[in-house]
């Protein structure tokens, strides 16, 4: 019997709620089982905990499942806080700016281990196969007091399918759609009281759109083959250990200025890792991570080699965790960070090392709770950093919880940045700073018979911004940003309904322009219902106008998309899903002159005992 929502805690009464809207009784995201560790979030307190303060969001498989999107920055594009920019369709190059910041303020982590480029500072989210996800947190604010650099704008934490106590019990999916789009995917997932495992292998392919408005006149294909692997086991009841892996390769085709030239990149994304937790006493927890991350391109014109850059990151953490009391956890932990980089370019630097030292107290007292965190990173590029952040809560009531914080964050210069060499337009600068940045905001969550709801609003003040300055880059930009974010879950008439809006002011505080590439306004509205073995669904999204220079002279016209999808349960095991995304076609660009997808079919057949 499950307890009732009304003695939890608001925070985790919230979480339930949205999983119970994600896991109709449709057999096809039939993961109940998973209600319970939907109430746990890990990336906001760097910790396992129900008591999360931070604006967050949680998607789960079964969020994706129904949603039936298959790339990753459309995904994400769905929820609070979250403006994608793409650059020609699928797999082409995507940003994300997560509450107004730049695309490389926000970091990127999968299954505990950074993923990023070391050269660009972004990560390469359309190279990251949806079907290999098990869950994504999403943590909106300033969390470099936890984690060190990059997280201005916040965290989003990417975790891979893992396995289950279960027989082992394999599953596939084989998907077909516009611009000769085919997918595929299959795995295994099974274990028992002490040992999990999960494997699965993707593939994803089509011959896209043209890329480029007037350039190549051609369709710009795509192709992504991904492997993934987990492995958990505990060897007794205070000592566990785990392993994972994570491949990506991607050939990807686009458009440059040349009117003749193929141009291409084989890329790849990789990511693997080991972990252990022991449990020394009832009180002390020590928790282990040394992981890889690669982040691999080699561009070719008309197959001619044009170009490598490769990024490896490794990563050491050793995390003690200590219950105080009941009520009170305190973190200890350390991390040390080396990003290599190797290619065709002859940089002045190939190396740096990082090292840095946290903690965190994470408590509720009566209807209080709060989170303070510290963090001081030492790097041998651009020097030392510390950084914080403090969050309170106060329960009003049992249904109605108001929360506020502060946080200081930073973004480090990129090898780009600092090191490359000189080639007359552009030369690295190695006296550059880290761009840094103060935020505030406040809260407000509540639950009701009807559903759940939030509203969160903040003001971020970034300084030292890289500008470019020929020949090279400047800590010499100041931008503001202000917020407000609004969202609702509940069901009407039996539909199950999820809305979230976002407006934002984001300007570059000396010119008083909006920052580039940024919708001010944008919202998402999706509606689900079942009717016996049919499960049938919309979605609609809405972004206000963008522009994509800083000189604000080149204007983006806003736009709407919907999307239909509908599913059937042909029995206990078998199903067939039909998506139709933009089906009123609309065009629209979200970086001058790059297409966007028209509008979209997918028929899928998938198999799931």
């Amino acid at each position: 019997m499950k307890p009732s929502t009304k003695a939890m805690p608001l925070r985790v009464c919230a979480r339930l709620t949205l999983a119970a809207l994600a896991t109709s009784t449709f057999s096809v995201t039939a993961l109940a089982e998973q209600e319970s560790l939907d109430a746990m979030t890990i990336t906001a307190n760097r910790m396992p905990t129900e008591n999360v303060l931070a604006p967050n969001t949680v998607i789960t498989r079964a969020d994706i499942d129904r949603l039936q999107i298959n790339n990753l920055p459309s995904l994400l594009s769905r929820f609070p806080g979250m403006d994608i920019s793409n650059s020609g369709g699928l797999g082409k190059n995507s940003s994300v700016y997560l509450r107004g910041t730049n695309s490389d303020h926000v970091l990127f982590l999968v299954d505990g281990v950074k993923w990023h480029s070391a050269t660009s500072g972004g990560a390469a989210i359309q190279d990251f196969p949806v079907n290999q996800i098990e869950r994504i947190e999403i943590v909106r604010g300033p969390r470099s007091g936890l984690y060190g650099s990059e997280a201005i704008g916040g965290v989003i934490q990417i975790f891979t399918r893992q396995g289950k106590n279960q027989d082992p019990t394999p599953y596939a999916s084989v998907d077909i759609g516009s611009h000769n789009t085919k997918q595929a995917s299959a795995g295994v997932s099974g274990g028992n009281e002490t040992t999990r495992y999960h494997a699965n292998f993707s593939h994803q392919s089509t011959n896209g759109i043209n890329a480029r408005e007037e350039d190549n006149p051609d369709h710009d294909g795509y192709r992504n083959n991904s492997v993934s692997a987990k492995i958990d086991h505990d060897i007794n009841k205070d000592w566990s250990v785990g392993a994972n892996f994570l491949r990506a390769q991607s050939q990807n085709h686009y458009d440059s200025f040349s009117l003749t030239e193929d141009f291409y990149a084989d890329n790849i994304q990789q990511v693997m890792g080991v972990n252990s937790r022991y449990q020394f006493t009832d009180n002390w927890l020590m928790s282990f991570n040394l992981s890889e991350s690669r982040d691999e391109s080699d561009n070719y014109a008309d197959g001619t080699a044009d170009g490598t850059f490769n990024t490896r990151h490794r990563f050491f953490s050793l995390v003690n965790t200590f219950m105080l009391s009941k009520q009170q956890r305190l973190n200890v932990g350390l991390d040390y960070d080396n990003d290599r980089i190797e290619g065709t370019i002859d940089y002045d630097e190939t190396s740096r090392d990082n090292k840095a030292i946290f903690i965190s107290w994470q408590g509720h007292a009566g209807n209080h709770s709060w989170l303070l965190s510290t963090r001081h990173d030492d790097n041998e590029a651009y020097g030392e950093e510390t950084t914080g952040t403090a969050e309170w809560g106060y329960q009003l009531t049992q249904a109605l919880q108001f929360t506020a914080n502060v946080g200081t964050a930073f973004k480090a210069p990129t090898f780009n940045e600092l090191y490359y060499p000189d080639v007359g337009f552009f030369v690295g600068n190695p006296d550059l700073e880290a761009e840094k940045s103060k935020n505030y905001g406040v809260g407000l969550l509540g639950n009701t018979d009807w559903g759940t709801w939030g509203v969160h609003a903040f003001q971020n003040k970034i300084r030292d911004l890289l500008v470019y300055q020929f020949p090279t880059t400047e800590n010499v930009a100041e931008a503001k940003i202000k917020g407000l974010e609004f969202d609702l879950a509940t069901t009407l008439m039996n539909w199950q309904v999820q809305f979230n809006a976002t407006v934002l002011t984001p300007e570059d505080e000396e010119t008083g322009n909006k920052l580039p590439r940024r919708a001010q306004r944008f919202a998402n509205l999706h509606v689900d219902r079942q009717f016996g073995d049919w499960l049938i669904g919309g979605s609609w999204k809405v972004s206000d106008y963008r522009y994509d220079d800083a000189a604000n002279n080149t204007r983006l016209s806003g736009y709407g998309l919907v999307d239909f999808r509908v599913a059937y349960q042909i029995d206990n095991d078998w199903s067939v899903k039909l998506n139709a995304m933009n089906v009123f076609d609309k065009e629209y660009q979200t970086v001058n002159n790059f297409n966007t997808l028209d509008r979209t079919y997918m028929l899928s057949l998938h198999y799931q005992p």
